[in-house]
């Protein structure tokens, strides 16, 4: 941009080349046509001005083809087929009669068209072919020119064909059907008004589009709401307007004046979001036109939107979580340049989609591409012979659901519906029923891979602006979309699950990236604002990290770092995974169920796994313990407990593990109630027996995690673990632990006098029957405890230590009459723990 370029010529650059209307009545027909389609020197102006402002092409393919279907039509006529179940007729709107004209052929082909290779500066859409409005299939909104317009002659075709519209279509641009034979015809606009002159041929609209947007990309800018008094006046006083007419869009009527390297728009209708802009070639420029003005901008010049901002992450640098480090920065542009290379040879043959946008390559996967309309394609490899079958096999209802399902990946053979021999997920969490490990009911396990050709899905309502894919083992192949809207989509076409919504953020996707972690799956996405969002598959939850500003792609390295950068450079953030992701393994297992298949007390148990986390999510102890009410209802209604009652054992004790719950003791005391169900009415039915003797060997089979919790830091859990152990005297882990072993060496260091009083009440249920019980300690705590209710817990201990127990201290009775009057125990709150009272507990000892 060395040369200065005074716009305040530009109608003498216009009048050289375009149309000249005002001298057709002084041509021939054959004379004028010639005229018209004089065409060249046209398409050379918008090359050199585009040119002048900063934009190059490309090369290679465009972005939007001249055949594809803009997303808001897409869009519509996708909820229309909806609706109706019937396939819209192909081009009912067109009246394929009439001639198109040759400058428009001729702007689709042009190699330096702005607008097919970097559609997104424009946000319009194209119409092609161009039809008709009045529009018979009542997609089009405008009418057509009314029977007294001054545009036709008598007795003419009234009816406008459109080729452009606003990207809502709240305006339409086209030419009238009666000038279609024409080269390059007069262009006209949709407005309140009705259809109204907007430029003086399609060349010189293509011009004038790009002459209102290139600039807010490529230049310097100014932009106030309103100018300072008597700006405006300055302004038509000092540069001169450019020889276009008026540009109608959205209400606004912004007429354009040539500064040198500079364009002033002034709106005179109000309705632009900004009444004054101003767009330059340089800074220099910029402050020229102020001083000329006698104004002062400097604080409201932005500088061009198309230099990408600098990469904002510095070496070392971390957030406050501790989530994510910077380890190193380069100033390297990230991706490198021949990533960026043509398509895959799989997307170039005669079954391309039209109007592609992006692409990528994964050697286990295939190809997959999207494109302008938010269509997805997939061209996949066959799964290699070693790999398993996909598990995820529930297909999403709604793109709304997704946020809850897309969890539900790879879980390690856990997410499974009823098996054919009646078997329940439940049952297998249990240890009690048997699973078929990816092989279907009737014991054929599916050979994969498949037929060769194109799979695509209509995945998005805006341009598909990222795409990756990769093959997971358990989810087969995995393929993550992003759109223009923020939109970032899942699909798993091995198993026909999705597309569906992962998540949405505001601006664009700007690069999107799939791997395994040693966590197991993971996705990653990011926005145009600097926001980068990741997901772990296997228990759906996800983590937001702003980055800032230069982040335009990302990617995920299996070690655990992920790279973000742009054209200023790129850095590798290490990834502290257990605090992105710190509940990802209760997440997890919450999500292994298909709960919809289970049964709880108020019928299907869909409602448990949102109950489960929101224990967790509650913000005080009021909201967690009337969580937990809700628990108890379904979960152990009339006294009964149910399949989903099983499933949530494990997911429970998880929740109990969450230091920073408020109900951790509570929940403990709950499972308890699971395990005391007796065979009495409530459970006379087979079901009911079936459930309560599954609820217990589901308990029995997490002693592991009970031994754990009986060293938490909170007291109250220590005392609540211990209580619940002694629920299944009988069970033994696989590495064979005793519980009575593992209450008598906790009990010799415990401190705190409810904790030690607990350990010793379980101690005491437990004993009973052992063969060599540990009768000293007991009777060492109830000769030496200074507190009392250790003491009597101790002399209980002795009496079911058996007679050698009551015979190692003959003041047991006295000591429990003493407890049995006292109007306050520490013993009060673990034996309502175990269901029991002082009397329960101690008389019935005394009186045997």
């Amino acid at each position: 941009m060395s040369d200065v370029i005074d716009y305040g010529r530009f109608a003498e650059r216009l009048r050289q080349v375009m149309p000249r209307w005002e001298d057709r009545d002084r041509m021939s027909p054959e004379e004028f046509a010639a005229h018209l389609a004089d065409t060249g020197p046209r398409w050379e102006l918008l090359r050199a001005f585009q040119e002048e402002w900063g934009y190059e092409p490309p090369g290679g393919e465009p972005r939007w083809p001249r055949w594809s279907e803009d997303e808001h039509r897409a869009y519509v006529r996708r909820l229309k087929e909806e609706s109706t179940g019937e396939e819209e007729e192909t081009f009912a709107d067109v009246d394929l009669t009439l001639p198109i004209p040759a400058a428009l052929d001729e702007w689709w082909d042009l190699p330096f068209n702005s607008f097919t290779y970097r559609p997104r500066l424009y946000w319009t859409n194209p119409v092609w072919p161009p039809t008709v409005r009045p529009d018979p299939t009542g997609y089009g909104v405008s009418d057509g020119l009314p029977p007294d317009s001054p545009f036709v002659g008598p007795g003419a075709d009234h009816r406008v064909c459109v080729f452009k519209a606003e990207y809502e279509y709240c305006n339409e641009w086209g030419y009238l059907a009666a000038e279609a034979g024409q080269a390059d015809p007069r262009v006209m606009v949709s407005t309140g008004e009705g259809w109204v002159p907007q430029s003086g041929s399609v060349s010189e609209f293509f011009l004038q589009l790009a002459l209102m947007r290139l600039p807010s990309y490529y230049g310097w800018t100014v932009r106030l709401y309103e100018a300072e008094p008597d700006v405006e006046r300055r302004v038509q006083q000092n540069f001169p307007a450019m020889g276009l007419l008026p540009w109608r869009e959205l209400g606004n009527r912004t007429v354009v004046y040539g500064a040198p390297d500079a364009i002033v728009y002034l709106d005179g209708e109000g309705y632009a979001d900004f009444g004054f802009v101003v767009h330059a070639r340089s800074r220099a420029a910029l402050e020229g036109v102020a001083r000329t003005l006698g104004v002062d901008w400097s604080e409201e010049i932005e500088s061009p939107r198309a230099d990408p901002p600098p990469l904002s992450l510095k070496a070392g640098t971390t957030d406050r979580d501790g989530r994510w480090t910077v380890e190193s920065v380069s100033d390297t542009p990230y991706p490198p340049a021949e990533a960026a290379a043509v398509p895959p040879a799989e997307i170039l043959g005669t079954e391309r989609p039209d109007g592609l946008t992006v692409w990528a390559e994964e050697p286990g996967a295939g190809v997959t591409a999207g494109d302008q309309a938010g269509g997805v394609h997939l061209w996949p490899t066959s799964r290699p012979e070693d790999t398993a079958e996909p598990e995820v096999t529930a297909q999403p209802e709604s793109a709304a659901g997704a946020e809850s399902t897309a969890g539900t990946g790879d879980t390690t053979g856990t997410e499974k519906t009823a098996e054919a021999d009646g078997t329940t997920e439940a049952e297998d969490a249990a240890g009690t029923g048997n699973t078929t490990d990816g092989v279907s009911a009737d014991g054929d396990a599916s050979a994969g891979g498949h037929e060769a050709g194109r799979l695509s899905r209509a995945a998005h309502d805006a341009p598909v602006t990222a795409i990756t894919t990769r093959r997971f083992e358990g989810l087969g192949v995995t393929v993550v979309s992003g759109d223009s809207g923020g939109l970032v989509n899942l699909w798993l076409p091995d198993d026909g699950w999705g597309p569906a919504a992962l998540g949405r953020h505001g601006g664009e996707v700007v690069g999107v990236s799939a791997e395994r972690l040693e966590t197991g799956p993971a996705i990653a996405a990011a926005w145009s604002t600097g926001s980068v969002r990741l997901w772990d598959v296997g228990s759906g939850i996800d983590a937001t990290l702003e980055l800032g500003a230069g982040i335009a792609a990302l990617s995920l390295d299996p070690e655990g770092t992920m790279t973000v950068g742009g054209p200023t450079g790129s850095a590798v953030l290490r990834l502290d995974i257990d605090r992105l992701w710190p509940r990802r393994d209760l997440t997890a297992a919450v999500h292994r169920f298909d709960w919809d298949e289970l049964e709880c007390a108020t019928g299907p148990a869909g409602a448990v796994p949102d109950l489960l986390l929101a224990v967790v999510e509650a913000d005080d102890d009021a909201s967690a313990e009337a969580v937990l009410a809700d628990l108890r209802a379904v979960l152990y209604g009339r006294g009964r407990v149910f399949s989903a009652t099983v499933a949530a054992v494990p997911c429970l004790l998880m929740l109990v593990g969450e230091e920073d719950i408020p109900v951790r003791w509570p929940l403990l005391n709950l499972m308890g109630e699971f395990t005391r169900i007796a065979l009495g009415p409530a459970c006379a039915d087979e079901e009911s027996r079936r459930w309560a003797e599954h609820t217990r060997t589901a308990l029995e089979q997490c002693v592991p995690a009970l031994y754990v919790l009986m060293d938490d830091d909170d007291p109250a859990v220590r005392a609540a673990s211990a209580l619940l152990l002694s629920e299944v005297p009988d069970a033994r882990p696989d590495d064979g632990a005793d519980p009575l072993s593992e209450l008598m060496a906790r009990i010799e260091k415990e401190t705190e006098v409810e904790a030690l009083a607990s350990l010793v009440v379980a101690a005491a249920r437990v004993v009973e029957g052992r063969a060599d019980p540990p009768s000293a300690v007991f009777s060492r705590l109830c000769a030496e405890s200074e507190h009392r209710e250790v003491r009597t817990a101790a002399a209980a201990a002795l009496l079911r230590c058996g007679p050698a127990g009551a015979a190692a201290d003959p003041t047991i009775a006295e000591a429990i009459d003493r407890e049995l009057a006292a109007p306050e125990s520490a013993l009060d709150r673990p034996l309502r723990i175990v269901g029991l009272t002082r009397a329960s507990f101690l008389a019935t000892r005394i009186a045997s």
